[in-house]
């Protein structure tokens, strides 16, 4: 069985720590004890309560998640801070966690590419910005009018809504980014995009994809990244198949 260093360590070969952007604060989050056994790893996109919550009840010994549990830097560890009583229960247990966010976001074969493997780009190239290359661009098969986009990108990602807001209303050249993607417009526009596609933009920005001259559509931050957690579940019980390995869905936001 590997120990949670082991485990860290691999992760971190597959997902090196050069391709987390700056701004970022992935990696190690907590761990107690690094020669601790890693007998079942529990899979989920947030660090949430119930992921907490799960994770102890069933007696998992590693948390890999992709967003970070830990953000901002922490001025207290007490009970008032919500952060803090996640990371003091998760430390009572002896539970370690480790997130993977940009590095995971940016990585060969990581959430982007998976992502647009999933909506069907051909010719991939990274969506480079700023020195990043978190998002990706490329080519769909057979151009499509926004309607048919929509409900196709609805459909594979099983989102609970997509919203979009027509730029030319032709989708060919498509670029994309998981999650939180609104900082990525420019370099869509600039890759020679059509189109973008991410998690979550804003009113303001939706509403001038005209100006943009984007077609800009949001399919929601859960559904644009939750899938990377099967992949994670698959690496690790690969390399380690004695290993138990289990997702857990965290959405806590609903649609009617």
């Amino acid at each position: 069985m590997p120990t949670v260093d082991d485990l860290y360590k691999f992760l971190s070969s597959k997902f090196p720590e050069e391709l987390r952007c700056s701004w970022d604060n992935d990696g190690l989050m907590l761990a107690a004890d690094p020669d601790k056994e890693v007998i079942r790893v529990l899979c989920t996109l947030d660090v949430n309560d119930e992921a907490v919550d799960y994770a102890i009840s069933n007696n998992f010994d590693v948390i890999v998640s992709h967003h970070p549990m830990i953000f901002k830097p922490m001025k207290a560890l007490n009970y008032i801070d919500p952060v803090s009583r996640k990371a003091i229960k998760l430390l009572k247990n002896n539970i370690s966690v480790m997130s993977f966010h940009t590095r995971l976001d940016a990585a060969v074969g990581g959430l982007n590419d998976i992502f647009a493997k999933m909506i069907g780009l051909k010719d991939v190239e990274p969506l480079e910005w700023e020195g990043e290359s978190v998002g990706r661009v490329g080519t769909i098969e057979t151009p499509l009018d926004c309607t048919e986009f929509a409900s196709f990108v609805k459909k594979t990602l099983q989102s609970d809504r997509v919203l979009y807001s027509l730029g030319s209303g032709v989708v060919n050249r498509v670029a994309i980014c998981g999650g939180d993607g609104k900082d990525y417009i420019e370099a869509a526009k600039r890759a020679g995009a059509d189109t973008y596609l991410t998690g979550q933009l804003s009113y303001n920005i939706m509403n001038e994809s005209n100006y943009i001259g984007l077609n800009l559509f949001e399919a929601g931050h859960f559904y644009t990244e939750d899938y990377i957690c099967g992949y994670l579940t698959l690496l690790i019980m690969k390399e380690y198949t004695q290993v138990k390995t289990s997702y857990f869905n965290c959405n806590r936001v609903k649609s009617l």
